[in-house]
């Protein structure tokens, strides 16, 4: 295959001209491509692939039914990890062969994921999750590298799933449970909806075991457990935005990650205001920024999408 040649392919598969041989052909180059690691797309403009594809993906899924997807969204997800190199990333660990693979949901999305075991994980919009393409031996572990997820784990006998975030382990068998642990925010949660986990800090000796409508929440003093509403901690899986007695500076890193927008604070104090209320993730963001400033006796300017409190 001539080094020109995938970029005619691709130019032809974006025109609906491909015949199954060519297509074929680009699939195989764009596996070897995506498995060498190798993202030189120097033959393609970028911007223009992106969009024909994103139209090409539109047009087919209003013409047939999903299960019929499956070869277009192959390509799709190739020649994005080709052309962005970020969405989706392979890498080989250093033990052993194992693959991981690293997601994220963007800003204003919502993901869901099924784990090699039948473990299903949500993530919330700006989460990102680092987990092996095949879980091997006697544990499974995965990472959650930024934000929020949901976790609901296949019950495997002496085989325990472990959630890493950068504070915290927690280790578990089979159950349901919410892990909250934005960069931008002072502590990590872990809310548990059904049976039960172990947390403890990263470097810590001891587990504190949590049952459903409990939560473990690490800060800088130190890891606590609390009583709470398991279903309003987990409000987002139903598309709610439920802030209680949260200060303004953890509101806007979540208004941030779901309306993709950046929030400024004119003056410090004002992270520090509590708030508490229920939204759609529906709404639009003005009205929820009007909800605020009126609860609080405050004011904001928005330009572009910089938003200043």
């Amino acid at each position: 295959m001539k080094e020109e040649t995938p970029g005619r392919l691709l130019d032809r598969y974006l025109k609906g001209e491909c015949t199954p041989e060519e297509q074929r052909r680009l699939e195989q180059w764009l596996d070897e491509r995506s498995a060498a690691g190798t993202h030189d797309t120097t033959s393609f403009n970028r911007d223009e692939v992106q969009q024909r594809l994103k139209a090409k993906i539109d047009r087919q899924l209003a013409a047939r039914p999903l299960v019929y997807m499956s070869r277009v969204f192959r390509i799709a997800a190739a020649v994005i990890v080709i052309l962005l190199g970020t969405f989706i990333v392979f890498k080989s660990t250093e033990t052993g062969n194992a693959t991981y693979a690293t997601t994220r949901a963007g800003r204003g999305q919502r993901l869901r994921l099924t784990l090699s075991d039948g473990s299903v994980v949500t993530l919330n919009a700006g989460s990102s999750l680092r987990y092996p393409q095949v879980f091997k031996g006697n544990s499974r572990n995965v990472t959650l590298l930024e934000g929020e997820a949901f976790f609901e784990i296949q019950p495997r006998e002496r085989c325990p799933f472990i959630v890493g975030t950068a504070n915290t382990i927690t280790t578990v068998l089979g159950t349901a449970f919410n892990v909250q642990a934005y960069t931008d925010a002072k502590e990590v949660k872990i809310t548990v909806v059904s049976g039960k986990v172990a947390v403890k800090e990263s470097h810590g000796a001891e587990a504190m075991v949590v049952l459903p409508d409990e939560q473990a929440a690490l800060s800088p003093a130190g890891i606590q457990k609390k009583q709470v509403s398991a279903t309003d901690n987990t409000g987002w899986l139903q598309g709610k935005l439920q802030f209680r007695n949260e200060s303004l500076e953890k509101v806007a890193l979540i208004l941030e990650n779901n309306y993709d927008v950046t929030i400024t604070f004119s003056k410090e104090a004002t992270r520090h205001i509590r708030f508490t209320a229920t939204f759609s993730t529906n709404d639009p963001l003005d009205k929820i920024l009007f909800a605020i400033t009126k609860a609080n006796k405050l004011s904001y300017s928005m330009k572009d999408k910089i938003i200043s409190l």
